[in-house]
Formats: structure tokens, C-alpha cells, sequence
């Protein structure tokens, strides 16, 4: 049985990219969804043009930290292999990829995500 985030008294993204907030303005649910459409829009048009796919690996990188910090999550970033496993992978293991990340992001920066388990997506499809 996997232990759950309570278990474990960590913090994926470290005290230097912690702090305290008082916002007001935009949700930051809405933010997210714009960085997800932003990351599949670049998906789309990676898979459209095969022969530039290189020049948007850091787009989609820079899109990715973004993503993943927004949902307390930047430790996931740390994976190097995950920008091209996700740029390689099919639109369908990308939309389940965001949809878990923003299921499964959490204040404590603690995620159910590992890289042996769903997020180890391929070229499937």
C-alpha cells in the first residue's frame, strides 16, 4: 500500500521557492488552466511539425516549470527526461498527465506522482 502525502513531512519545492502571499486578483485555478491549453497548444504544434519539434523543447520546458510550480509541485521538474518524454508522448498521455498534476497537486508541494508510475509516459499511441 503506497503511504499517503501525510506520512511524510517534505516539501518538493525547498524553502527557496516558498513563501507567503496575499493576492488578489486572478484565480490561480485560472492561471493554471491557461498554462495547461499553453502546454498542449505547444504539444499540438510539436506533433504538426516534426522538423521543429527541437527549437520548442525550451518553451516547453519553461511551460512545464511554470505548470508544476503553480501546483506546488516543482520537484517534479528536477526530471530531466521529463520535457521530451511528454514532447515525444501522445496528446492523450499529456492531457493525462496535467489533469494528475492538477489533481494531485498540493500546498505541501507532496504528489502521488512518481516517475515509475503514471507520469512515465512513452511514445504509446
Amino acid at each position: 500500500m503506497s503511504e499517503g502525502a501525510d506520512d511524510f513531512p517534505l516539501n518538493a519545492n525547498g524553502a527557496a521557492y516558498t513563501s507567503w502571499q496575499d493576492r488578489h486578483g486572478v484565480p490561480l485555478s485560472y492561471v493554471g488552466e491557461k498554462l495547461g491549453r499553453a502546454i498542449e497548444d505547444l504539444h499540438r504544434h510539436a506533433r504538426r511539425c516534426q522538423g521543429g519539434r527541437d527549437d520548442l523543447r525550451g518553451a516547453l520546458f519553461h511551460l512545464l516549470v511554470a505548470y508544476l510550480g503553480l501546483h506546488n509541485m516543482l520537484g517534479k521538474a528536477n526530471d530531466h527526461t521529463l520535457t521530451n518524454r511528454l514532447l515525444d508522448g501522445s496528446s492523450e498521455n499529456l492531457g493525462t498527465w496535467l489533469r494528475l498534476v492538477d489533481r494531485e497537486g498540493d500546498v505541501y508541494g507532496l504528489a502521488s506522482l512518481d516517475d515509475s508510475g503514471e507520469a512515465n509516459f512513452g511514445d504509446r499511441g
